[in-house]
Formats: structure tokens, C-alpha cells, sequence
């Protein structure tokens, strides 16, 4: 007795453990920055943060193509592994099992040159190319095939069908359970998948939604929250498939298991996750349109100045300053936030993508000397630099923003 105690301890510890990250997850999607219970965070993302639903969506994309594509071609190589004999049949599968087992850092500077020399790379085809070709479904599915009785191939080769009809007819359909496996399997895996697009594409705008979230600023305060979104669809497939998961990986006792497990996987409890899936992508389009409204009501609108910089033998008016003398860099001091050792500046840069957004970036600046309404400063900015000067809404690193001219109107650069 005390020994099934001490197994159940163990067992239920370690469960506690493995599930302590989404615990703690879903407890601080629900806290405002100062500790309290708040939807603020799922209001931001939802409605203000457009980037979560267009790397959403770029995962959505990425992943399905991947998997409409790759379980096709794993599906005809596998029929072929286990159903035909030809020259040098054991070395290719073996390539195949090679391929399945190397990891991407061994082979991610042979295809970098290969897209290089095809002319993709930078572009979201050479994340899906690389991806589509994939062997570990082949592996998987001629391993489900050699369960399938050859007495079943040779009663259709009686009722007249060829090789093709075959395929289509018979291996298919005794197939379906492990293809829904290699689905909900395939599916977690390029809906997380982080390397590839990281070193394959350069734009922020193909990034699919696992790099979006841990590479721009602009989840850093709703980062727990976009974090329970991006998990919901995953657990929803895997509650799905969860059947056919457990069945399609049981390669023994072929046909006698399909016959109960047909039976069983018709029951309510699917149906019911299909609809509340249904009902997850119908909310995300909603709010995927909506937010590309609000989020630019809700964009900060910020004036910018100019450093007054020069040397020399430009006009003194333009680098000097009352009771400040002569400096290269000088700017209003309302534009300075921060104190002591810690003061900085917002900026206003195009971000790194072909939508060319305007973005408030944070930079560290030394006050050498000010006198209350300018200061000269020191810092990594060019004299070109635009500087925030006054905004409408708080700013925080990473923000897009709209910038006014003098007359309040928008201004495009």
C-alpha cells in the first residue's frame, strides 16, 4: 500500500512539474503590470497588436502547406518502400533513416546554398521547400504499411485494379488513422519551428508567429498572453487526433484494431473539438480584421525634432545653444527621459521589413551639459536622427507610431 502511495506521489510530482510552465503561463496573462487580476494584456493583443495575427497567420500558412504536401509524398514513398523491389532499395531507406535522424544545424549550410543557387532564399518558399521534403513521415508510414496483409493487394489485383488503384483504394484508406498521427505530429512541430525562418528569411513580415514572439519588442509586456494563444490551437488538434495518435503509432494487430476503432472514433467528444476549432479560427479572423482598424486609432501619434548639429564653419545657430556654448549634438531637454546614469532618448526609425513602418526605438544617451530647456548629448544616433519629441499616447520600445508634421497632419517619409 505505502509503495503505490509513494508511486502515485511521484507520478502525480512530476505531472505538477511538466505542467508548471502553462500554470504559471495562464496566471500572468491575467496580471496588469501592477500585480493585479486584468484582461488588459488579451485586450492589446486582441485588438491593438497587429503583428500577433499576421505571424498567426504566416504559422497558420507555413504549416498547412508544409503538411499538404509532405504526408502526399510520404504516403507514395512509403507505398513504394514496402511494396516494390528494386535495385538498391535497403541503402535508399537507409539515406532516408539518415536524412530523418541529422539535425538541422548539419544540414543548414548545404540548404542555404541550394535555395541561394535556386534563387528563393529571403522569401517564405524557402522555409516550405526544405520542409515538404521531410522523411521522417516515409519512415513512419512504410513502418504502419508492413503491417498491411499482401492478401489484401492481391484480392484487388482480382477485382482488376492496377498498382495506382491500389494505392488509392485500398492503402490509403487502411492508412488513415496513422496519417491523422503524422498530421497532429508534423503539425507541432512547423507550428513551432524557429530556425529555418530565422536563417532563411530576412523580412519580419514571412516571420511565422514562434519567432515573431520571442524577436520583437512588442510582446514583450503581453508575452504570457500570446503565449496561452499560440498554444490553444495545438492542444485542440492533439485533443482531436488524440485516437488516432495512440492507434496509428500501434503497428501491431493491423486490421483487427481498425474494425474497433472505427467504431469508436465517430463519437460526440470529436465532433465537439472540430466545432470549437471551427469556432477558434472564425474568432481570429474577426479579431485579425478588426485589429488592423484599431490598431491604427490606437497607434501613439509623436512630433519628432531634429539635432542641431554642425562644425565649425557651418551657421553657429544651427549647433549652439543659449548659456550652452558650442556642441554638435543639441536637442530639447523634454525629449530626454530617465535620470542620473540612466537617461535616454526615443527615436523614430523604419523597421526592418518592406512595409517600412515607422517604430519608436529606445537608445542610452550621456547629458554632457543642458540649461533647462536644451541639452548636448552624446549617444549612438547619426545627425539625421529623428527624435520624439511629444506624443500622444505613452511610447515603449518597439512601438509604431504615426508621426506628425507641424500642421498635425500625417507625415509620410
Amino acid at each position: 500500500m505505502a509503495k503505490k502511495i509513494f508511486k502515485n506521489m511521484f507520478i502525480y510530482s512530476f505531472s505538477l512539474i511538466c505542467i508548471l510552465p502553462i500554470l504559471i503561463m495562464i496566471i500572468y496573462s491575467f496580471k496588469s503590470i501592477d500585480g493585479n487580476f486584468s484582461l488588459v494584456q488579451y485586450g492589446k493583443a486582441l485588438f491593438q497588436t497587429e503583428d500577433f495575427f499576421i505571424g498567426f497567420w504566416n504559422s497558420i500558412i507555413y504549416t498547412f502547406v508544409i503538411i499538404g504536401i509532405n504526408i502526399p509524398f510520404a504516403l507514395l514513398s512509403a507505398y513504394g518502400f514496402t511494396r516494390f523491389k528494386f535495385k538498391s532499395k535497403n541503402i535508399l531507406y537507409w539515406l532516408y533513416i539518415v536524412l530523418m535522424l541529422m539535425p538541422f544545424q548539419a544540414t543548414i549550410v548545404a540548404q542555404y546554398i541550394t535555395l541561394e543557387t535556386l534563387n528563393i532564399i529571403d522569401k517564405p518558399i524557402a522555409v516550405i521547400i526544405p520542409n515538404i521534403f521531410s522523411t521522417f513521415g516515409t519512415i513512419l508510414m512504410a513502418q504502419y504499411m508492413r503491417g498491411i496483409n499482401n492478401e489484401i493487394y492481391d484480392a484487388g489485383k482480382i477485382d482488376g485494379l492496377n498498382e495506382f488503384s491500389l494505392f488509392l483504394r485500398i492503402a490509403a484508406p487502411l492508412c488513415k488513422s496513422i496519417i491523422s498521427a503524422l498530421t497532429i505530429l508534423l503539425f507541432i512541430n512547423y507550428w513551432s519551428m524557429v530556425e529555418q525562418p530565422l536563417v532563411f528569411i530576412k523580412d519580419t513580415i514571412d516571420m511565422p508567429l514562434a519567432v515573431t514572439l520571442n524577436a520583437s519588442k512588442r510582446f514583450r509586456n503581453i508575452s504570457f498572453t500570446c503565449g496561452i494563444l499560440f498554444s490553444i490551437l495545438p492542444i485542440l488538434l492533439y485533443q482531436f487526433s488524440y485516437e488516432d495518435l495512440v492507434h496509428g503509432i500501434g503497428i501491431t494487430s493491423f486490421i483487427k484494431i481498425d474494425e474497433e476503432y472505427n467504431k469508436e472514433r465517430k463519437g460526440k467528444g470529436k465532433e465537439n473539438i472540430l466545432k470549437i476549432i471551427k469556432i477558434f479560427m472564425i474568432i481570429m479572423l474577426v479579431f485579425t480584421l478588426l485589429t488592423q482598424k484599431i490598431t491604427y486609432i490606437m497607434m501613439p501619434a509623436v512630433e519628432v525634432v531634429g539635432i542641431k548639429s554642425g562644425d565649425m564653419k557651418s551657421d553657429p545657430s544651427d549647433y549652439t545653444s543659449p548659456s550652452l556654448g558650442y556642441y554638435t549634438n543639441i536637442i530639447p531637454i523634454s525629449c530626454i527621459y530617465g535620470g542620473g546614469q540612466n537617461k535616454y532618448i526615443y527615436t523614430v526609425m523604419k523597421e526592418k521589413s518592406r512595409r517600412e513602418r515607422l517604430e519608436a526605438v529606445k537608445m542610452t544617451v550621456t547629458v554632457i551639459a543642458d540649461n533647462g530647456i536644451e541639452a548636448a548629448i552624446q549617444g549612438g544616433f547619426s545627425p539625421e536622427t529623428q527624435i520624439i519629441e511629444r506624443s500622444t499616447k505613452p511610447i515603449i520600445d518597439g512601438i509604431i507610431v504615426r508621426v506628425l508634421d507641424n500642421r498635425g497632419a500625417d507625415y509620410e517619409e
